[in-house]
């Protein structure tokens, strides 16, 4: 009785210092977890959105750099242009009035030749010493020989010589033509005849048969 006595009592003894053991522990384990403090929850607050910021160019202000630089550079260049445009305006006339006064005589000679004003006179000398032979190897009895007109012009013959002559239309071979004679003129006298008509005509002297002449008309 007394043996089971002392082992219920060593039991309980196990038991409580079990106990005081488990009580120690959870003591030790309480004190070492943290300690949380209920937090009331904040409103949360949204900052204000900033509105985007434009981006900048890095280059933005050596673009500004180049343009301010070539902007006087165009300003000298419409100068320049403004300039050489005035020199031409005021050359031009000068150029104009040059021109006209170089040409225009040069245009009016070519129209008076091309467009002669109205009907022409020619004059055909009788040399003298043409009573004798010897003239017509030079074809110099009448003078000119050969003579080139228009329609319309007359032809005078003068007789410097101091003998007689004639003027008449034909050839020696052929004789007289009937277009035109002068009969006889005499020295320092004339004989005049208008051609009408275009074409050749050919005339003698019947007093000195190698006297030849010839008038071509146009």
């Amino acid at each position: 009785m007394a043996g089971i006595d002392k082992a219920a009592i060593g039991f309980s003894i196990a038991i409580v210092a079990i106990g005081v053991a488990f009580a120690l522990y959870g003591d030790a384990a309480q004190n070492q977890s943290p300690v949380t403090t209920p937090t009331t929850p904040k409103p949360v607050v949204t900052a204000p959105q900033e509105e985007p910021q434009a981006q900048t160019d890095p280059f933005a202000d050596l673009a500004a750099e180049v343009r301010n630089q070539e902007a006087p550079m165009e300003d000298k260049t419409e100068e320049k242009v403004t300039i050489k445009e005035e020199v031409e305006v005021e050359e031009a006339p000068v150029m104009e009035e040059v021109h006209e006064m170089e040409e225009a005589p040069v245009m009016e000679e070519v129209h008076e030749m091309e467009e002669p004003a109205g009907p022409m006179t020619y004059t055909v000398d009788m040399p003298a010493g043409t009573s004798v032979p010897g003239c017509e190897e030079t074809n110099e009895c009448y003078l000119p020989a050969d003579l080139t007109i228009n329609a319309g012009d007359t032809v005078e013959w003068v007789n410097v010589d101091t003998a007689a002559h004639t003027v008449t239309g034909g050839s020696p071979a052929d004789g007289p033509s009937g277009v035109f004679d002068s009969s006889l003129v005499m020295g320092g006298g004339s004989y005049s005849f208008t051609f009408e008509d275009a074409g050749s005509y050919d005339y003698f002297c019947m007093v000195h048969p190698w006297m030849v002449g010839s008038v071509t008309v146009n």
